[in-house]
């Protein structure tokens, strides 16, 4: 059991639409501006090869690409930066999402269905929380899910992230987009 006694993911959850302004994401506005300049006309994701390693200039160590996989379904991190390896305490970089946690199986109560209804109906994704079921209950981070794909069709999800203080919500940081229940 985790130091405090609790077996649960300390995490809230968000989305937006794919066609919010980007001024509604405050320190992420500009790679939400960027990626959003990748979508295709036709109101489709931005492909993966669409966003080079270069536009990512300023989060390259805060960045996480995550694969979908399909039968099974799945979520494996095909990059992760090298400041959120500090801040989690385990590299994910080829990992399947949870797998370095304290409960490995508490994800996929949480952001396997997540994951899953973004896959389904596409949307930006908020989420932010304490890493306590990575032995560092001391850091908070708040990040966004962008999906990227083939048509409409999620294929990878860019991540960026930013460290924020214990007492901040997504709430503070993002106030246009609130957090709500994701799983109903």
């Amino acid at each position: 059991m985790p130091p405090d006694g609790k077996r649960e993911i300390n995490w809230q959850f968000s989305s937006c639409p794919l066609e919010s302004d980007p001024s509604r994401f405050g320190p992420f506005r500009d790679i939400v501006e960027l990626w959003a300049a990748r979508r295709p006309e036709d109101g489709g994701l931005p492909s993966r090869r669409g966003i080079d390693f270069y536009d990512l200039k300023g989060w390259h160590g805060r960045i996480a690409i995550a694969k979908i996989e399909r039968a099974p379904f799945d979520v494996r991190f095909v990059l992760w930066g090298t400041t959120l390896t500090a801040w989690w305490g385990a590299d994910y970089t080829n990992e399947l999402l949870g797998a370095n946690a304290l409960y490995p199986d508490l994800w996929k109560k949480t952001e396997y269905p997540y994951f899953a209804r973004m896959c389904r109906t596409p949307f930006i994704g908020v989420v932010g929380g304490y890493l306590d079921q990575h032995n560092k209950p001391h850091n908070k981070v708040i990040g966004l899910d962008l999906p990227m794909g083939d048509g409409r069709q999620v294929t990878h999800v860019l991540m960026p992230h930013v460290k924020v203080d214990l007492d901040q919500d997504i709430a503070d940081v993002l106030p246009d987009c609130p957090p709500r229940t994701m799983f109903d």
